[in-house]
């Protein structure tokens, strides 16, 4: 079953994505031979980016989505990567054994996790996460701390999907707070002293990434159902969702746009 929802919109943004944009944090830890498993490794970008710094080693891609999963590893023929794979595999109940993988990472996955049994989503993912990394691995997770988003203008349509989304996630009992890190990763079992965390930017406002980004989120809500759940859960009017998609692309016209929010980053030591 898939976790999330790919449309082409968010495919397209998570091409995007490269180790050295997305991952910075975790990349001094990377040694020729290790082997990394990738979490909801999406179309695989930041995947096949980690397989250059582990010539003698591998990396593993794992995704909910096969469609998805079919993408990376089309990126992966056409780069000629030979030391990575992809597989469908659940954040819940990854499929390999305990103590695989010198480094387990993940990127903007945890917040998408509903909760179970008294803990929060993100929890649950570092559980699984920790359990196949290997004892003086690295458990790496970088998430978005929604509180934390700067968007100007405020322009009608585009602060409230911000919001709407926020809504939708806590309805599904998922938490996107990537300041609560340390805490997830407490909770999952790692001890105080070897959880690293620190935070990191991320900025639109030149004309190109503006551009890209309205565009971007306008798509999201046009081609994905979250909309449409906003609207039969009663957070927004149809008329309210109708006009979001030309508010992201009015927004990115704006000489004066600006976007910025802060994500969080961990780096936890078993």
């Amino acid at each position: 079953m898939d976790m999330r929802i790919y449309n082409q919109a968010m495919v397209a943004s998570y091409s995007r994505r490269t180790a050295a944009r997305n991952s910075a944090y975790m990349l001094p830890l990377l040694q020729p031979g290790m082997h990394i498993l990738d979490v909801g490794c999406g179309p695989g970008t930041i995947t096949l980016d980690l397989a250059t710094y582990v010539p003698e080693g591998s990396v593993t891609g794992v995704d909910a989505s096969n469609s998805v999963i079919e993408a990376a590893s089309e990126l992966c023929k056409q780069r000629g990567t030979t030391n990575a794979s992809f597989s469908v595999g659940d954040i819940n109940k990854l499929p390999f054994e305990d103590n695989s993988f010198d480094i387990v990472h993940t990127h903007q996955v945890l917040g998408h996790l509903p909760g179970k049994q008294g803990d929060p989503g993100p929890v649950w993912g570092l559980k699984e996460m920790r359990r196949v990394c290997k004892p003086g691995g690295f458990v790496c997770a970088r998430e978005v701390e929604w509180s934390t988003v700067v968007l100007y203008p405020r322009i009608q349509g585009v602060n409230e999907s911000i919001s709407l989304l926020e809504k939708l996630s806590n309805h599904a009992g998922k938490i996107m707070a990537g300041g609560r890190g340390k805490e997830f990763a407490r909770r999952a079992g790692f001890k105080p002293e070897d959880i690293l965390a620190s935070a990191a930017p991320v900025t639109y406002t030149n004309t190109a990434d503006r551009e890209w980004w309205g565009e971007n989120q306008a798509s999201r809500f046009e081609l994905g159902s979250d909309l449409n759940k906003a609207v039969e859960l009663g957070f927004a009017t149809e008329e309210e969702a109708a006009r979001v998609p030309e508010a992201w692309r009015n927004w990115a016209k704006a000489d004066d746009a600006f976007y910025s929010a802060l994500d969080g980053q961990i780096v936890c030591k078993k």
